[in-house]
């Protein structure tokens, strides 16, 4: 019996943008434009900063884009570090079921592709991304079912994004079918991806989407050259879901429905450039804060309730969360969020810098943060926990708010004026003119008109 790697080889390589559902296509649109936005910032960050010195450093053939610049550079390392910029801020959107990041993997990917192979057009590019997409989100929910994959201890975006990069990029060269397979196996043969750099707050953690961008390129330009992988990457004795998960999956949950029914609609954009799984935790401050009219000095105490997934990640240990020394570590700290919910009443960009983490005032409020473990928050799902807050104040009230689906979640939808503030956010943290900004929100809105991907790719030239 063939292995399963064949049916998504087939699903990618034959979907048509005239099958795509309408909802399908308006939603990718919305995850290219909302990646891209996430992107243009992240040049200057740390681990970025020094990974694009070296891109330019070790050079190459001119293919591809640097988004947001008019550099260009084999496409596979373009494709690294604009997955990477992607990731980096923590402002991609994420697939709860299984916390998998697709976007910041499948929608760079894309981009550099169509750059490199010239012609693209709108359509293909958003069939590309819907399909590799749904893939990436197919393969990560079908492992361990209903379990967080950071208890089981993988990082779904860099193993998942990995095969789903290479199948993006197959597409968008038009490899065969035999060619996809070939690809899929060399890319299985080198992906990877542990929860550990998340866990203890490295830069690691940023460069993950940027691995399987690069090893998915790589992949696909290897097997268009003849050189094959196994083809037995899903189901064999060595196989991911025997390697990896110990046998343990879902046939139904990587195949059913396919081509009819796609994880694109169930994506959550983020509101916040933080750890998904401590949206919840913001919601509930920002909630209580308005409804109560909480100003920082009336605080005595803030108790953050968190199943263990987001306890181990975002609670613990309680010293190191209370005190991020990098712009990481308060990415992954629930009572650094909470404290700027708190202190400034909104959670963005200027709260993850360097001069940020250096504020006495936010410094002072996470002292009296306490974190303590609760299964009883556990998603059924395997998604991003509940959270139940205590904010206990100095005259002796106590206010108490319970989070299950944070802003963004399809239980719980970004406003489009939500989605507008958040893309002015990023881009005038990039230093684009607003006008610009304007122009390339309108393009993306009507990306099945643009006629050739790269015209667009260098529209997005700053400065």
């Amino acid at each position: 019996m063939q292995d399963a790697i064949y049916a998504l080889a087939d699903y990618c390589l034959n979907t048509t943008y005239e099958s795509l559902p309408a909802a399908v296509v308006e939603v990718t649109k919305v995850q290219i434009l909302d990646t891209v936005a996430v992107t243009l910032p992240a040049l200057n960050a740390d681990g970025i900063r020094q990974l694009y010195a070296w891109t330019q450093e070790t050079g190459g053939k001119a293919e591809a884009l640097v988004l947001g610049t008019k550099v260009r550079v084999p496409a596979e390392k373009a494709a690294r570090l604009n997955a990477s910029m992607a990731a980096s801020l923590e402002f991609d959107d994420t697939y709860e079921p299984s916390l998998m990041h697709a976007s910041c993997v499948t929608i760079p990917t894309a981009l550099a592709m169509a750059d490199w192979v010239k012609g693209v057009n709108g359509k293909q590019l958003i069939t590309a991304v819907a399909v590799g997409t749904d893939i990436a989100c197919r393969l990560s929910r079908a492992g361990s079912p209903g379990v967080s994959p950071f208890i089981v201890g993988w990082d779904p975006t860099p193993m998942y994004g990995f095969l789903a990069a290479t199948m993006v990029a197959g597409r968008i060269m038009g490899l065969s079918r035999e060619q996809m397979v070939a690809a899929v196996g060399l890319a299985y043969h080198q992906m990877s991806g542990n929860a550990q750099a998340s866990v203890d707050g490295t830069l690691a953690k940023r460069l993950g989407a940027g691995f399987a961008s690069y090893g998915g390129v790589m992949s696909a330009r290897l097997a268009k050259h003849g050189v094959f992988g196994s083809d037995r990457v899903l189901e064999g004795v060595k196989g991911l879901f025997k390697q990896y998960h110990g046998g343990k999956y879902s046939k139904d949950a990587l195949l059913g429905e396919l081509g009819s029914s796609f994880a694109g609609p169930d994506i959550a954009p983020k509101p916040y450039p933080s750890c998904r799984g401590g949206h919840v935790a913001i919601d509930g401050t920002l909630a209580l804060v308005g409804e109560h009219q909480i100003r920082p000095d009336q605080v005595e105490k803030v108790t953050i309730y968190s199943p263990p997934a987001e306890m181990m990640l975002l609670g613990a240990p309680i010293e190191k969360k209370r005190n991020p020394r990098t712009i990481v570590e308060a990415q992954f700290s629930n009572p650094w969020m909470v404290a700027c919910a708190i202190q400034d009443r909104e959670v963005g960009l200027r709260h993850f810098t360097a001069e940020a983490l250096q504020r006495a005032d936010l410094k002072a409020l996470t002292q009296r943060m306490f974190t303590v473990e609760d299964k009883s928050l556990v998603r059924p799902d395997g998604g991003p926990g509940f959270v139940r807050l205590e904010i206990q104040m100095r005259d002796g009230k106590t206010h108490t708010r319970q989070v299950q689906y944070a802003t963004g979640d399809p239980k719980n939808p970004m406003t489009p004026a939500e989605y507008e503030k958040k893309l002015f956010e990023c881009t005038d943290a990039a230093g684009m003119k607003r006008a610009q900004a304007q122009s390339l929100l309108q393009r993306v809105r009507q990306l099945e008109a643009e006629a050739d991907m790269s015209a667009l790719q260098q529209a997005m030239a700053i400065g």
